[in-house]
């Protein structure tokens, strides 16, 4: 069986590696982007399952982001990651998001999210 493929979208590009080293010594595997254009590009090469999408990022907001990779053939799950998660939400984006998470969040608890909705 295949390590949980995961895919960090924030444009914190040290945070976002620094958590993916930790979700790589939890046995997921990882891919980073820090902008909507790289994650597109990774989305259709690296096939994620999730995706910890942050909402503000410089070249498309979370949510138009969240509604480009829906439209792939096998979309991922995808969880909003912000530092605003409770401000952010807007309305019909519970179509969008699996779960919303609020920044910093927790790496266990980031890695049980992820398993359990494997």
């Amino acid at each position: 069986m295949r390590p949980l493929r995961v895919l960090l979208v924030d444009d914190n590009e040290m945070g976002s590696e620094l958590l993916a080293e930790f979700l790589a010594l939890s046995n997921l595997e990882t891919r980073c982007a820090a902008n909507a254009a790289e994650a597109l590009e990774l989305a259709t090469e690296f096939a994620p399952d999730a995706v910890l999408l942050d909402i503000l990022l410089p070249d498309m907001d979370g949510y138009q982001l969240a509604k480009r990779l829906l439209d792939h053939p096998n979309p991922p799950r995808i969880y909003a990651l912000s530092g605003l998660a409770r401000q952010d939400r807007r309305d019909g984006s519970a179509n969008l998001f699996t779960g919303w998470i609020e920044k910093p969040a927790d790496p266990d608890a980031l890695v049980a999210i992820l398993r359990q909705a494997a």
